[in-house]
């Protein structure tokens, strides 16, 4: 069963540009990860400074080795006091599945 996934990010608007440009970049390396089955980034059209990640994962292996990529650190020093607050991480479960 594959790793289901929504993060929401509230940012902070001086930082809007650079920050979105920073997790298209972090998406376009991830979509070629083995393990990386989706990861779209969407921004909220009713919050405009909201980002949301929509991600599937193969398994909880492919999330770990995602998080030691360079690329992936390299997005979070890019992003250090972007956010208006820490992310809301949504592990997604299936209504009677």
């Amino acid at each position: 069963m594959t790793i289901q996934i929504v993060v929401t990010f509230g940012l902070v608007p001086e930082r809007l540009e650079p920050t979105l440009a920073a997790f298209q970049e972090l998406a376009e390396h991830t979509r070629r990860e083995e393990g990386a089955l989706r990861f779209d980034v969407f921004r909220s059209q009713e919050e405009e400074h909201t980002v949301v990640l929509v991600e599937e994962w193969a398994d909880q292996a492919a999330i770990d080795l995602h998080m030691k990529e360079e690329y992936t650190r390299a997005f979070l020093g890019k992003v250090d006091g972007a956010f208006t607050d820490p992310a809301r991480v949504h592990r997604l479960v299936e209504i009677g599945g």
